[in-house]
């Protein structure tokens, strides 16, 4: 019976040697994305979503006649592939950055946006979105990394005589949260 009782302690011991860390799941930003446009999209009357390897699209459509500026009907495309992950806030969890893109009902033109994502909770919560650009409309933005709570991304400027296709001016933007709220690093 003793060496029963010592083997079972030592399992018991060996059980509890888990760490806080270990025992957290890791969330799935692109689900809480995911989630938040399957909200967006049950308020409207023609909704499909297709997925492919690399993205989820879900076309929202008028039901009737449209009239431009009503709603915001179109494309949304979540990619797949694009997610950052990293403590944006400080607390030592892992928060997300997830880009998605926006292509209006009866235009030709595809805009860029970036959710930020943050842990709280045990849950992954948007805190904002970022404008990362459009075809004449810049700066285009691409998401680079999370790094000391610092967001960064590599941004394509338009020259003065620069086409719509191909922005030539690099610059890098940074964001942070300060106060509670994403603000661009002035130094960026």
């Amino acid at each position: 019976m003793k060496a029963f009782f010592r083997c079972g302690m030592v399992v018991f011991i060996l059980g509890c040697g888990r760490t806080e860390q270990e025992s957290i799941p890791t969330l799935d930003p692109l689900a809480e994305v995911k989630e938040i446009f399957a909200v967006r999209a049950a308020a409207f009357d023609s909704v499909a979503m297709t997925e492919s390897d690399s993205v989820y699209t879900y076309f929202i459509l008028p039901a009737g006649e449209f009239e431009p500026g009503q709603a915001l009907f179109g494309a949304f495309s979540i990619e797949k592939r694009n997610i950052l992950r990293g403590d944006v806030n400080g607390d030592g969890l892992d928060d997300a950055v997830v880009k998605y893109s926006y292509t209006p009902h009866l235009e030709n033109n595809t805009l860029i946006y970036f959710k930020i994502l943050v842990q709280r909770g045990g849950k992954l919560e948007e805190l904002v979105e970022i404008y990362g650009g459009g075809r004449c409309e810049g700066p285009i933005l691409t998401a680079r990394e999370i790094k000391r709570g610092i967001i960064y991304f590599n941004g394509a400027e338009y020259a003065a005589n620069d086409p719509c296709c191909c922005p030539s001016m690099k610059k890098e933007y940074a964001f942070q949260i300060v106060e509670g709220r994403l603000k661009k690093r002035p130094d960026s």
